[in-house]
């Protein structure tokens, strides 16, 4: 089986963190967006939200679908879907229901892309402009995030307490 423009089709895997969702999709992504509005950076907390579409018929979820918990932006054709176990996005259903939007950093695999878009780049924050042009490092830069995450104090939800205060 081949896309439209010839290359072989393959599903390929995906899914959150803490593997409690997960899905398989057909690799025919025709664009990737990197979306810096207001409300994409806002979901993902970064700069832009990196998000793929696929036809609804490419798309299937494997596990985990009672752990999906889904958020609509009032007044928006724009929603987010995320783990309710560990947090993660995951992908959700277009206005129409024609397409999934898969969030790419989701995927467990290499993807095929035929183009990479940037859209609201107006919205785009100016401490994210140049961000090829900063420092690359293989790992956290020394003195940062060495240590293991239960090594800090962790706020619970429902308290002002850290986890070890309450140990």
């Amino acid at each position: 089986m081949t896309s439209p423009d010839n290359r072989p089709v393959q599903k390929i895997k995906g899914g959150c963190l803490c593997g409690a969702v997960s899905f398989a999709v057909i690799n025919t992504f025709e664009k990737l967006f990197l979306c810096s509005c207001d409300q994409c950076r806002q979901i993902t907390g970064s700069a832009f939200a990196s998000n793929l579409f696929v036809s609804i018929k490419g798309f299937d979820w494997l596990a985990g679908t009672g752990d999906i918990v889904s958020y609509q932006v009032p007044g928006r054709d724009i929603s987010k879907s995320f783990c309710r176990v560990c947090g993660s996005g995951v992908p959700w259903p277009n206005g129409d229901g024609t397409k999934m939007i898969v969030p790419a950093g989701s995927l467990s695999a290499p993807v095929n892309v035929v183009e990479r878009v940037r859209i609201f780049a107006s919205e785009q924050p100016a401490w994210a402009s140049g961000l090829e042009q900063v420092s690359t490092h293989a790992a956290f830069p020394e003195g940062l995030g060495s240590e293991p995450m239960s090594a800090k104090p962790l706020l619970t939800k429902n308290s002002n307490k850290t986890r070890s205060e309450k140990s």
